[in-house]
């Protein structure tokens, strides 16, 4: 009997808690809609029930930036004047003098805070609700397919295998197969080109898309290849791929300063160019290169072997070129420069300082402080582009009071997102018409029979950040702290609202919704 209980047993917990879940292998077409009753978006071919379209949607942005700051936790992105305005000693109680903050990890992330104040129609703040397992492999991947990964693919977290399912980065990277005999629809495969991709940091994405992260620098060198991937029909794309170690959480530099140090390369003008500048440009040129190479810690990374003597400490001017191993006759430091159309970068400090010694040590402030300042020169290159340019720094998880994650408790659920543009996109007309689409999905949700369940922030789509008040229930501040009311939207709505941006269709498996905000002023 004892046998019998214990096998039942272990077949109800194999049903019910280790769910498996069914692939589907279709891929959505940017040539068709998904709907035959449905327009195309402004400015695509196509009318009513089409059968061609250019596009599901007109991307919104020519150029873009994803910065994955993992286990970037909403209350590490949030800013509380009240904390900025009281030191705190060890017991919790107000002090005179700088003796630190008695959480290492609020306020400092300023820059969100600043710029949300200063450009409130092109920026927006976002509690980003993980699902579990809350661990980086299964983030990755609903934050690419729009899909919810079971905890039965926790135990895969180490050793992932490929994505085949449709996803965002796939669609991006895939070459158009339109096959009709259509003017306009051979038209379209020539505007449908592959983006030229930039890809840095922790090495879980190339063990999950090793196809579409697959550095061309080889190609590029082979004349032959490079023809034949020019497919005769659209200019070939080329990628840029340097994935970094990422399972020893010890180190706590490497990753990050492997990103920090190559940023530069598309995010700054080529060092060689600076001759042909007025000598105030070119000044600042270097003023700002040094201040990216400030940022990297292990100052070896440097005089890496993608790099030229120029990269090196205390190189200000002149210097050596870059070497072979970044550049070729087809992609050279200005073509790096210019010609980028999406960066992948995930950095991977906080979480490592997390499992460490957990989120209340000073090693997670100085690592949010490296992580503030590599936002501000992003956002400054930003600011200098001519390009529409979108910027989206998010952590794919938070961490426990610990520093762990992989579990369903708030504090390993709840991750930031924060979204910035050089152009408006969060208008004032546009924020009136995304608070009616969630007042109208509030009362369709609360219609439902199982609707009034529903935790506050699915049915409204806004959440109380009760965090900060919870870290200093015992102290003085807690009087002073009040809940503040923010935006928030799960991280699969993510998926679709980047590809539409981007101009590419919805990934076909997507269960998440659009951003209203992000369309809401167009």
């Amino acid at each position: 009997m004892l046998i019998l209980a214990g096998a039942a047993g272990f077949w109800l917990f194999s049903r019910g808690f280790l769910l498996s879940r069914m692939v589907l292998p279709n891929h959505s077409s940017p040539f068709a809609l998904p709907y035959a009753d449905i327009s195309p978006g402004k400015g695509s071919e196509g009318g009513l029930g089409s059968t061609h379209v250019d596009g599901w949607y007109p991307a919104k942005f020519e150029r873009t930036i994803v910065l994955v700051v993992d286990a970037l936790r909403i209350d590490f992105a949030t800013w509380s004047d009240e904390l900025n305005a009281t030191y705190f000693d060890g017991s919790g109680a107000p002090v005179n003098g700088d003796k630190g903050r008695l959480r290492p990890y609020h306020n400092r992330l300023p820059v969100i805070n600043e710029l949300s104040v200063k450009y409130p129609e092109q920026t927006m703040l976002y509690r980003f609700r993980a699902d579990p397992p809350t661990t980086t492999l299964q983030r990755l991947k609903g934050l690419t397919t729009g899909q919810l990964p079971t905890f039965i693919d926790a135990g895969s977290n180490f050793a992932g295998s490929a994505i085949d399912e449709d996803n965002w980065l796939q669609a991006l990277c895939r070459r158009p197969t339109h096959t009709s005999n259509d003017h306009a629809a051979l038209e379209t495969v020539g505007k449908s080109r592959p983006r030229n991709l930039v890809f840095l940091g922790d090495d879980t994405w190339t063990s999950l898309f090793p196809k579409e992260l697959s550095d061309t620098h080889a190609t590029e060198l082979n004349e032959t290849l490079w023809r034949a991937a020019s497919n005769g029909v659209q200019p070939a794309w080329w990628a840029r791929v340097r994935p970094f170690p990422s399972l020893n959480v010890w180190d706590l530099d490497t990753v990050d300063d492997g990103v920090l140090s190559r940023l530069p390369l598309f995010l700054l003008p080529p060092e060689a160019t600076e001759h042909s500048m007025a000598p105030q440009a070119a000044a600042e040129v270097r003023a700002r290169r040094d201040r990216w190479r400030r940022l990297v810690r292990q100052q070896n990374m440097l005089s890496h072997s993608d790099f030229g003597l120029s990269l090196q400490p205390g190189a200000l001017t002149g210097g050596a070129a870059l070497n072979s191993t970044m550049t070729s006759n087809v992609v050279g430091p200005e073509q790096l420069h210019r010609d980028w159309d999406v960066i992948i970068a995930h950095t991977l400090g906080v979480d490592h300082c997390g499992h460490r010694f957990g989120p209340d040590h000073q090693a997670i402030s100085q690592k949010l402080t490296q992580m503030n300042r590599a936002v501000e020169l992003i956002v400054d290159a930003i600011d200098r582009s001519d390009k529409p340019t979108a910027l989206y720094v998010f952590g794919d998880h938070g961490m426990d009071p610990k520093g762990d994650h992989g579990g369903d408790s708030p504090r390993e659920v709840d991750a930031a997102l924060w979204l910035y543009s050089n152009k408006r996109w969060n208008t004032k007309e546009g924020a009136k018409r995304s608070a009616r689409v969630l007042e109208l999905a509030t009362s369709l949700i609360e219609s439902e029979p199982l609707g009034s369940s529903l935790d506050t922030d699915l049915k409204h789509g806004w959440w109380l950040n009760t965090h900060l008040w919870d870290d200093y229930r015992s102290t003085p501040l807690r009087q002073l702290l009040e809940p503040t009311k923010l935006r928030s939207i799960p991280q699969i709505d993510l998926v679709s609202s980047l590809s539409l941006s981007l101009g590419l269709p919805i990934p076909f498996n997507n269960l998440g919704a659009v951003i209203p905000e992000m369309f809401a002023s167009d």
